[in-house]
């Protein structure tokens, strides 16, 4: 049997590579040590902060659902906000996670920034919200995407790129506004628990769970 090529020696260490964990573990966060009562203006702070130390992507987080038979699917979407009422997306109601929400109404989002290796955790049940409100924040989003939504059905067999782009193009045409379809709308994750996580090389990592109590919430720090 003949001996494996050896590795060129521009190619990566894949087990240095696997075994780093880059990104800044020096932040300064007291609120491991002294958490607030309230962790919501705790996780817009975060996100705030994410975004002025050059974080590429902040509001990116993978969504996961379930569906009627417990099999889980994930997918990375763009959070629209982060508020007191929850966490909102948007997306078409017979999607895949359209679907998984249908049936199983909660879901769990997770937000990771390897520059600065943090972590944000939010479950809860899924709400749909309003015709009105769906409809402002469709309103908020680019041409490009509105045409996207009517041209595609979400996450159903592609019918071939040229019909998906005429359709596109179609939208696109003209200067009218393009209305909302009737299938689209936003979501909100009333938050249960949310989960704050720092990173450090040394692989002691700092978690901070907040679990609703009643009509406040309960701070605990969980080991690595």
């Amino acid at each position: 049997m003949s001996e494996p090529a050896a590795q060129p020696s521009s190619a990566p260490d894949r087990d240095a590579l696997a075994g780093s964990l880059g990104g800044d573990d020096s932040l300064v966060l007291p609120e491991f040590d002294a958490p607030p009562t309230d962790p919501i203006p705790l996780v817009q702070r975060w996100i705030a902060d994410a975004f002025d130390r050059g974080v590429r992507e902040p509001l990116a987080a993978a969504l996961a659902t379930v569906d009627a038979d417990g099999r889980p699917s994930n997918r990375v979407l763009l959070l629209k906000a982060v508020d007191h009422d929850g966490v909102v997306f948007y997306g078409q109601y017979d999607s895949r996670k359209g679907r998984d929400i249908a049936s199983v109404p909660f879901a769990s989002v997770v937000l990771y920034w390897r520059e600065t290796i943090q972590q944000l955790r939010i479950d809860g049940r899924v709400e749909r919200l309003d015709d009105a409100a769906s409809e402002a924040l469709f309103a908020t989003r680019l041409r490009a995407a509105q045409a996207a939504a009517t041209a595609s059905d979400q996450s159903r067999p592609l019918d071939g790129e040229d019909a998906l782009r005429a359709r596109f193009d179609a939208a696109m045409a003209g200067d009218d506004p393009i209305p909302r379809p009737e299938g689209w709308g936003g979501y909100r994750i009333v938050p249960e628990a949310i989960e704050l996580w720092h990173g450090n090389r040394d692989r002691l990592h700092r978690r901070l769970r907040y679990t609703r109590d009643g009509e406040g919430w309960s701070a605990e720090r969980l080991q690595p």
